[in-house]
């Protein structure tokens, strides 16, 4: 009997197994708020003294940050690396901690939870996305850190070079939670005046924000329901982020909504995920919506359906230009016009 002959190796394999405990790893560390105390050389030993934990595994636990490039260690003590310095230091403005907390709860705790959901289907809808508005209120300020942790500054340059861009003086934006990309944008323009509309409880931390920003007498906030209330009208641009997918499967009547708000040549952009290959790739996006889709609801969007449903409802141009995004992969920026 011969030995097999392969073209492949497993290694991707391992690479899955390993992936959980590297997610773990850096969960437990924001847990453990280690990287507010590594902004200088320490000891395994201080560290574990102050988090009164274990001596020993503490420094298995901090060999295994460096490992995975979070902590860099020089004889025997350890310290941030530019990548956790910035994004992992409470007080920081684009701290990511509890953010980071907040997506891990969406994921699948344990194994089984997702055989669960496998055989058994997702749980009942009141039981989970029954409440937008509950569900985003209280993380406001959490999904702001994430913004400005670059998405917004990327957004903003992106929608400055639009042509129309200059000419514009009047901007709404769908769901904009934290206003951040409303602000990034109108502190581009010299004269536009931007609505963020979103759940009522929403905005009235998206007002705190605005302030920080001293933005209030340009970006205003409207609180309601965009897909039922009134909107709004005469506006050069409409704008939304991640935020579509909630309305998946009735587009028309909310894009029809949208052109009408619109001025004659004014520009609709959505920015969403576009599955491809028959909604099997990009990886990370598909993985991403994974425990979401399994548990809840299947919120993932292919490429095609937000650009057909524009062209359906008028948009006589719509261009599709991808956007690389630090949550998995890139994302589409699709752009329409009235």
């Amino acid at each position: 009997m011969q030995l097999p002959d392969l073209a492949i190796t497993p290694k991707k394999l391992f690479d899955f197994l390993y992936g959980t405990t590297k997610s773990w790893i850096l969960i437990t560390a924001v847990e453990f708020k280690i990287f507010n105390l590594t902004v200088e050389k320490k000891t395994a030993r201080e560290i574990a003294v102050s988090l009164q934990t274990h001596e020993a595994n503490t420094r298995l636990f901090l060999d295994a940050l460096c490992a995975v490039d979070l902590l860099e260690k020089e004889n025997g003590t350890y310290r941030n690396t530019e990548l956790s310095n910035t994004f992992l230091m409470e007080e920081k403005e684009c701290y990511l901690g509890d953010f980071l907390l907040l997506a891990e709860q969406w994921n699948f705790q344990t194994r089984k939870e997702m055989g669960d959901a496998l055989k058994n289907g997702p749980v009942p809808q009141s039981e989970k996305l029954d409440d937008v508005e509950k569900m985003f209120a209280p993380h406001v300020k959490t999904m702001r850190n994430a913004a400005r942790s670059g998405v917004a500054q990327m957004v903003s340059r992106e929608i400055g070079k639009l042509p129309e861009f200059t000419g514009m003086k009047k901007m709404l934006e769908l769901g904009g939670a934290h206003g951040m990309d409303s602000i990034a944008i109108t502190g581009k323009h010299p004269s536009l005046k931007s609505v963020v509309f979103d759940k009522p409880a929403v905005v009235e931390v998206t007002r705190e924000i605005i302030a920080e920003y001293n933005m209030e007498g340009r970006v205003s906030v409207i609180g309601g329901d965009y897909a039922t209330d009134p909107i709004g009208s005469e506006y050069d641009l409409i704008y939304a982020k991640a935020t579509l997918s909630f309305f998946k499967d009735n587009f028309q009547p909310l894009f029809a909504k949208i052109y009408a708000a619109l001025k004659p040549g004014g520009i609709f952009v959505s920015i969403h995920d576009g599955l491809t290959d028959e909604c099997t790739k990009p990886e990370d996006m598909v993985v991403s919506w994974l425990p979401t889709g399994l548990a809840c609801r299947d919120l993932s969007l292919e490429r095609d359906s937000i650009p057909d449903a524009m062209l359906h409802v008028g948009f006589t141009t719509v261009k599709i230009t991808p956007l690389p995004f630090a949550m998995g992969d890139s994302m589409d920026m699709c752009i329409g016009k009235k």
